[in-house]
Order: structure tokens, then sequence, then C-alpha cells
């Protein structure tokens, strides 16, 4: 989710925090990444690989050390919740990387890559940009549902999340999703993580270059 967001590492921040409304749902038709567009992809992923670039950085080539050889359905809904609702991760990028096997594919409908590695330090590499432009008293994530599926093989998650962007024209990132893990990994972790959003990257991405005028409208 962090892909329409990228781009904000080039922008000045000259903006007070606004209360953020957690009100307002976002409802309709969910999007993924076969639905978008090349030139979209290209875009958010050419921004990704320069954010790597500035801030630098390569995945750990060491082993990582497991807590836990193993983990039931249970346990990695739980470990979701947390992530969700104590870290906000879709903003913060706290993840629990222990639910996750380390080969594990990661879709959002504008990039997919693989590797757990290579996810916390995209993760680790937007940090300090969104740190600077969403600050925590600016942004929120709500948590609509989180529930196992097919049979206990995969976990749900509906999910909003809201931030008033630190720049100029003071934009609004509104963005509703839906979010399947799928438990095909080693010792029961989610070797599948595939994201779907109720509007188009190129909506998510508009949202960034006007302004929110507070009165349930933008520019």
């Amino acid at each position: 989710v962090c892909g329409c967001i990228t781009g904000l590492g080039s922008q000045p921040a000259c903006m007070a925090t606004r209360p953020v409304d957690r009100s307002h749902a976002v409802c309709c038709e969910l999007n993924e990444i076969s639905e978008t567009s090349r030139v979209t992809r290209g875009l958010v992923s050419s921004l990704t690989a320069l954010v790597n670039t500035i801030s630098g950085g390569e995945p750990p080539s060491a082993p990582r050390r497991r807590e836990q050889d193993s983990l039931d359905a249970g346990d990695v809904l739980a470990g979701l919740r947390t992530d969700f609702e104590e870290n906000e991760y879709l903003w913060s990028g706290r993840i629990t990387a222990e639910l996750y096997d380390e080969d594990c594919t990661f879709t959002d409908p504008t990039l997919s890559f693989a590797g757990l590695s290579t996810f916390e330090r995209n993760l680790a590499n937007l940090d300090p940009w969104i740190e600077r432009f969403v600050p925590p008293t600016a942004r929120s994530v709500e948590l609509k549902s989180l529930r196992l599926v097919d049979d206990g093989a995969a976990v749900e998650a509906e999910w909003r999340m809201l931030g008033d962007l630190a720049l100029p024209w003071r934009p609004r990132l509104d963005l509703g999703g839906r979010t399947r893990y799928t438990l095909g990994g080693e010792g029961g972790r989610i070797s599948s993580y595939d994201e779907a959003w109720a509007i188009t990257p190129s909506e998510a991405l508009w949202m960034l270059v006007r302004p929110y005028r507070g009165d349930g409208g933008e520019g």
C-alpha cells in the first residue's frame, strides 16, 4: 500500500496537522494489479527504486532467527490484528516479520515482488518520508474485519487508511481495501500477501496532487 505514497520524498513539508475524520467510509469495486495500467505500475516501480537508491540499504544476507518453529492460523490472525490495530502498519510499516515466510510474495495494485527482506527494506526506506509527511497525529488505520477463510487456509482483512499530508496544497489520502494473506509458507506462515484497493491507483495518486477542502470534497 505504500506504493501510492512513494513520491512524497521530493516534496517540502510546511503544513500543520489537522484532526483526521474517521467517520467516512470508502466503498466501491476493488481494484487489483491486473487492472492497473503499465504506465502507472511503471511510475510507482520507478519511484520505489528511486527512494531505495536515495535511502540505501540492502536486504540482510544472514538467515533470520525465528522465535517459533511453526504458527497456527490463530497465531497469524492475532499477529495481524496487532499489526493493524496497534502498529497501524499500513502507515508505519511495522509488521510482525515472524508471521511471514522468507519467500512470501507481496502484491498490491501497483507492485509485486518476492521476499520478506525486500518488503522490510522497502518499508524501512519509506518510513522517514512517511513520518515527515504523514505523522502519527495526521493519520489513522481502521480495521473493518479480520477473519479466517477457505477453511483456515487464508486470512482476509478489510481496512481503511486515512491521512492528511504535510504538503502546501493540503491533500488527503483516503484509501479502503482488502488484503488476503495465504497461509502456505514454512511453519504455517504467510506465503502470499495480496492487496486490492477500493479505488484505482490513478485515483489514489490524484488524491496526492489536489487539495482536500475539508467540506466533504476535494479541490
